[in-house]
């Protein structure tokens, strides 16, 4: 298997397989490519490692995954809609990896997935300035018996996300959402997944609320919502 060229700037891949018993063997096969690998130890550590490492791909063994708290799974979830990741198991017959990406159901090879992560810049998670401003908003959170409405106010807003402030219990992290910005007279919706969720008390002195990345939206609503960000933006400066 050809290694990445040296000269490039390495690759840092999180390693979720701290279940699986081919865990050793995982780590020799991205030892052929010229990676900064993160081999999680254990459940409590994950959440940990993503908010002090900057992370280009999440390879995630599918029975580690399967044993996982609910709570984790949720992360997981959250993590995948942001970095490019891949489901994996090892295949004895021929000592390799077997890779799906995430949504998707094709076999990659793990050099397709590392060609992948080398065009993700996890310092651009963060493409766009966030502005403190409140906004009145309606969150519809969709079920397959009954949407659930949620009333609140945003902490802050970007072109790709905003942080919304609640005053009850916060959305679990992957949850997809519509959003309804009452300020704006307009029939529609941004529409996004929960990507960061704070409970009460877990971060001092940072309100309880969550994340929306934001993924796609009605025309007419997303003008007028980049509209406010930049009125917002030009109060601001």
């Amino acid at each position: 298997m050809e290694s990445l060229n040296s000269s490039e700037e390495r690759l840092s891949i999180c390693l979720y397989a701290f279940e699986s018993k081919y865990r050793q063997e995982y780590r020799k096969l991205l030892g052929n490519f010229n990676l900064r690998v993160v081999d999680i130890d254990r459940e409590e550590q994950f959440r940990a490692f993503f908010e002090s490492v900057r992370f280009n791909g999440v390879l995630i063994d599918i029975p580690t995954y399967i044993k996982s708290s609910s709570r984790t799974k949720e992360f997981i979830s959250s993590l995948v809609v942001i970095y490019p990741s891949a489901r994996m198991s090892y295949k004895e017959e021929n000592s390799s990896m077997s890779l799906i990406l995430t949504g998707e159901t094709g076999l990659i090879s793990l050099q397709e997935f590392l060609d992948r992560c080398r065009f993700f810049d996890a310092r651009k998670i963060r493409r766009h300035k966030r502005i403190a401003t409140s906004l009145n908003l309606r969150i519809t959170v969709e079920h397959e018996d009954k949407p659930d409405e949620i009333l609140c106010t945003s902490a802050n807003i970007s072109e790709d996300g905003m942080f919304i402030i609640t005053l009850t219990d916060s959305l679990p992290m992957g949850t997809n959402v519509k959003i309804q910005i009452l300020e704006l007279d307009i029939d529609g919706f941004l529409r996004g997944t929960v990507i960061r969720s704070l409970e009460w008390g877990e971060k001092p002195f940072h309100p309880p609320g969550f994340g929306i990345r934001i993924s796609s939206a009605d025309k007419e609503i997303l003008a007028g919502y980049i509209a406010l960000i930049n009125t917002y933006y030009t109060r601001a400066i």
